[in-house]
């Protein structure tokens, strides 16, 4: 499953984590949507019955709301987005900026120039069933007369792997080369837009149509009785992107005077209470790929202390064993 946008920084591998380990309530506030993981998640698990959603960029919860109503799917969407065209509509658009860049950070276009003709070469065969704009690069494939974009890809994949010269296939045995074969094949574009199609599952679910978006700062959203904030803040310490100069010693002020709030972060002033936590590989960083991170969720002593009690035992037994595993 994998749970909202395409987008840098998505909880989607941690969104049932995160939701399993928030308590219930009338209201569902994400405070800061960013890509949606943990809202979409929210709304599968019924905890909830009305949503409340914001981001400083206001065209992500927009993005959220138009692929749950079905604008964004491989037939509609069919198109190339050229490098010219992808740095001329990025900053209006969210669906050429987070589709159509590299690892969805909405800046950097998607291909490198060196792969780029062959990548619209491809786009073309999968999406138009043409293939004769690969025939330039050595690849004589048939047509496969699917009706299915995905399909389609899946078919092409087999064909072009079964048209390399034996003597490359020999040499493909090498790690390096496979690796740069199924770059090659990959459409990364085709696959953030099936992931915006996914959330066209969302329509049938009651709790869309009374979804409220915003696209503001955090603190001037209207929050209702029973209602539960989470606020995945742009953490300390990290590039802050689209936040960059979030005061964090305001949020802090701020979410100590609140009620049922909770927040993701890696660390947070001493008062503030870890009530779970779990590792998360980080698929990019200074480092290198690889590289583990401890995911933490906190709340304040005011939210603490009003949590049912079968709660609070478990948050007792969750942190007795990260102490003895770490």
């Amino acid at each position: 499953m994998r749970y909202g946008l395409p987008y840098k920084g998505s909880k989607n591998s941690i969104a049932e984590w995160v939701v399993d380990n928030l308590p219930k309530a009338d209201v569902f506030c994400d405070l800061f949507f960013g890509g949606g993981a943990i809202t979409h998640r929210a709304m599968l698990t019924g905890k909830y019955k009305r949503f409340i959603i914001n981001d400083i960029d206001a065209r992500l919860p927009k993005l959220f709301i138009d692929c749950a109503y079905g604008k964004y799917t491989t037939a509609n969407h069919p198109e190339w987005i050229s490098r010219e065209e992808f740095f001329r509509r990025k900053d209006e658009d969210a669906y050429i900026a987070l589709v159509w860049s590299f690892g969805n950070n909405g800046k950097d276009y998607i291909y490198g120039a060196n792969i780029e003709d062959f990548k619209h070469a491809y786009h073309q065969a999968v999406y138009k069933d043409d293939t004769s704009l690969l025939e330039p690069w050595g690849y004589k494939i048939s047509s496969s007369h699917l009706e299915s974009v995905y399909d389609r890809y899946i078919e092409f994949n087999r064909q072009i792997k079964r048209h390399i010269p034996q003597t490359q296939l020999e040499v493909l045995t090498r790690q390096a080369e496979i690796e740069r074969l199924q770059r090659l094949q990959s459409l990364q574009s085709l696959q953030s837009l099936q992931s915006l199609q996914s959330l066209q599952s969302l329509q049938s679910l009651q709790s869309l149509q009374s979804l409220q978006s915003y696209g503001t700062d955090y603190r001037q959203i209207p929050t209702p009785e029973n209602a539960l904030l989470y606020c995945d803040i742009p953490y300390v310490g990290t590039n802050c992107g689209k936040y960059s100069g979030f005061n964090h010693a305001e949020f802090y002020e701020w979410a100590r005077q609140q009620d049922n709030i909770f927040i993701s972060e890696y660390v947070m002033p001493d008062d503030f209470i870890e009530i779970a936590n779990t590792q998360k590989a980080i698929l990019s960083s200074a480092i290198g790929n690889g590289d583990k991170a401890v995911e933490r969720i906190f709340t304040n002593r005011r939210t603490y202390d009003r949590l049912p009690d079968d709660m609070k035992q478990r948050i007792v037994i969750n942190t007795a064993e990260q102490m003895t595993l770490f």
